[in-house]
């Protein structure tokens, strides 16, 4: 059986520079970079006909992607590689260049937003949260296309019409893949097609203004059980694998918390007694003028007998 998808790989493009020398362009890195710009331009745009403070938001998403990479890579030292510890001590945790597991990296993100918003700047830190949860996946389908196109989430073999064939490619890959064979799952690619769908949904559901705390539960909501279900894709036969805990990924059980909570916090919103901005213009309304100076009247002459 024919996969639907060709065997293909980007690598690392070196750039040369005069002047400079050579410039690594990594692809993986790019398409992460490339959905966090669009991501956050979605949000700032929907922040912007909220009346938000767009400075606020946008350095609050900086923090909180910041504090995702950081909380993703203690996830995959403590859950994925154990053993980096007892290698190299608490410089496996430092070298946060070396891994990532995006389930620790929600855990990061819902860490950050609340510090920045709630402890540091003490703003309505769900306003501002939700309006970057909005555009997370888009984002999203940009940072799963980059894992994607490098293979960082391989399958076990299927018969799947829209997996990818590992023997056969086209271009410079026409021989296959030297690391993989047969027709398998390309979990990037699959997470990153329900994320148009997602992202379709939420650009349907913004039309209106939402409570606070619609967009985060409601993502948790529709993420949590499908990224379950792919987990159970993953392969067992490469040299690559992912830990496993009583036949389950880490991943699983954090999507099972992350569906759990998201469940309970998007249940205990007031959806109906919201009363939020009126986006039928297409922007916030704005602020009233202040009022107009006005000229101090003119002393008068007391009346004749008055003190």
């Amino acid at each position: 059986m024919l996969a639907a998808i060709p065997f293909f790989q980007l690598s690392v493009y070196n750039l040369h520079v005069p002047g400079v020398g050579v410039l690594p362009i990594d692809p993986w890195a790019t398409l992460v970079c490339v959905g966090f710009v669009v991501g956050l331009e979605m949000a700032r745009w929907r922040a912007i006909r909220l009346g938000l403070e767009v400075r606020d938001l946008v350095d609050g998403a900086v923090f909180t992607v910041l504090s995702g990479f950081f909380w993703a890579h203690v996830v995959t030292v403590l859950f994925y590689f154990p053993e980096r510890l007892a290698e190299s001590g608490i410089m496996a945790i430092l070298r946060v260049w070396e891994g990532f597991a995006s389930s620790g990296g929600f855990f990061g993100a819902v860490v950050g937003a609340w510090f920045f918003y709630r402890v540091w700047k003490k703003l309505p830190a769900l306003r501002y949260a939700d309006t970057i949860c909005y555009g997370f996946p888009l984002g999203w389908f940009f940072g799963r296309m980059g894992c994607g196109v490098v293979h960082d989430h391989i399958g076990k073999v299927t018969t799947f019409p829209l997996a990818m064939d590992f023997d056969h490619g086209f271009g410079p890959w026409v021989d296959g893949a030297t690391y993989a064979t047969g027709i398998r799952h390309e979990l990037g690619l699959y997470e990153a097609a329900y994320m148009v769908l997602v992202t379709g949904l939420f650009l349907w559901w913004g039309r209106r203004d939402r409570v606070p705390g619609f967009f985060l539960g409601a993502f948790g909501m529709l993420y949590a059980p499908v990224r379950f279900v792919f987990e159970f894709l993953r392969n067992d036969d490469l040299a690559h694998q992912d830990a496993r805990y009583l036949g389950l990924t880490p991943a699983q059980y954090g999507m099972v918390l992350m569906f759990l909570v998201a469940a309970a916090f998007f249940a205990t919103r007031d959806h109906k007694g919201w009363k939020g901005v009126d986006l039928a213009g297409g922007a916030a309304p704005e602020p009233p003028a202040p009022p107009e100076p006005t000229e101090p009247a003119a002393p008068t002459e007391p009346a004749e007998g008055s003190t």
